[in-house]
Protein backbone atom coordinates (compact mmCIF):
# COMPACT_ATOMS: atom_id res chain seq x y z
CA UNK A 1 0.00 0.00 0.00
CA UNK A 2 2.76 2.13 0.88
CA UNK A 3 4.84 1.81 -2.36
CA UNK A 4 1.61 2.38 -4.03
CA UNK A 5 0.75 6.12 -2.47
CA UNK A 6 4.34 6.88 -2.98
CA UNK A 7 4.49 5.60 -6.93
CA UNK A 8 1.36 7.85 -7.02
CA UNK A 9 3.00 10.40 -5.83
CA UNK A 10 6.53 10.50 -8.40
CA UNK A 11 3.94 10.18 -11.03
CA UNK A 12 2.37 13.52 -9.74
CA UNK A 13 5.73 15.10 -9.99
CA UNK A 14 6.57 14.20 -13.26
CA UNK A 15 3.95 15.09 -14.67
CA UNK A 16 4.23 18.62 -13.40
CA UNK A 17 7.83 18.17 -14.30
CA UNK A 18 6.80 17.32 -18.01
CA UNK A 19 3.95 20.24 -18.13
CA UNK A 20 7.04 22.89 -17.36
CA UNK A 21 9.61 21.41 -19.73
CA UNK A 22 6.76 21.55 -22.33
CA UNK A 23 6.43 24.83 -21.22
CA UNK A 24 9.50 26.26 -21.83
CA UNK A 25 10.24 24.65 -25.20
CA UNK A 26 7.29 24.87 -26.63
CA UNK A 27 6.44 28.39 -25.21
CA UNK A 28 7.02 30.45 -28.27
CA UNK A 29 5.18 27.85 -30.61
CA UNK A 30 1.40 28.51 -30.86
CA UNK A 31 -0.72 24.95 -30.39
CA UNK A 32 1.10 22.53 -29.83
CA UNK A 33 3.04 23.21 -26.97
CA UNK A 34 0.16 24.35 -24.95
CA UNK A 35 -1.56 21.23 -25.72
CA UNK A 36 0.91 19.05 -24.62
CA UNK A 37 1.54 21.58 -21.34
CA UNK A 38 -2.31 21.23 -20.32
CA UNK A 39 -2.84 17.55 -21.28
CA UNK A 40 0.54 16.78 -18.82
CA UNK A 41 -1.21 19.49 -15.91
CA UNK A 42 -4.73 17.53 -16.52
CA UNK A 43 -2.86 14.32 -16.22
CA UNK A 44 -1.59 15.73 -12.62
CA UNK A 45 -4.82 16.70 -11.75
CA UNK A 46 -6.55 13.55 -12.41
CA UNK A 47 -3.68 11.52 -10.29
CA UNK A 48 -4.17 13.65 -7.37
CA UNK A 49 -8.30 13.09 -7.51
CA UNK A 50 -7.36 9.60 -8.12
CA UNK A 51 -5.40 9.15 -5.46
CA UNK A 52 -7.25 11.18 -2.77
CA UNK A 53 -10.40 9.10 -3.76
CA UNK A 54 -7.86 6.16 -3.38
CA UNK A 55 -6.79 7.29 0.18
CA UNK A 56 -10.26 7.79 1.60
CA UNK A 57 -11.72 4.65 0.30
CA UNK A 58 -8.82 2.72 1.54
CA UNK A 59 -9.67 4.46 5.12
CA UNK A 60 -13.14 3.69 4.20
CA UNK A 61 -12.41 -0.04 3.82
CA UNK A 62 -9.78 -0.68 6.82
CA UNK A 63 -6.35 -0.52 4.73
CA UNK A 64 -4.67 2.27 6.58
CA UNK A 65 -5.49 3.76 9.87
CA UNK A 66 -5.13 6.79 11.37
CA UNK A 67 -1.77 6.34 12.10
CA UNK A 68 -0.94 6.35 8.50
CA UNK A 69 -0.52 3.73 5.57
CA UNK A 70 1.21 0.77 6.44
CA UNK A 71 0.45 0.55 9.97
Amino acid sequence: MRWLVILCLVAIVVSMASALYFMYRDGSKEGAGGNRMFRALALRVGLSVGLFVFLMVAYKLGYIGPGGVGR
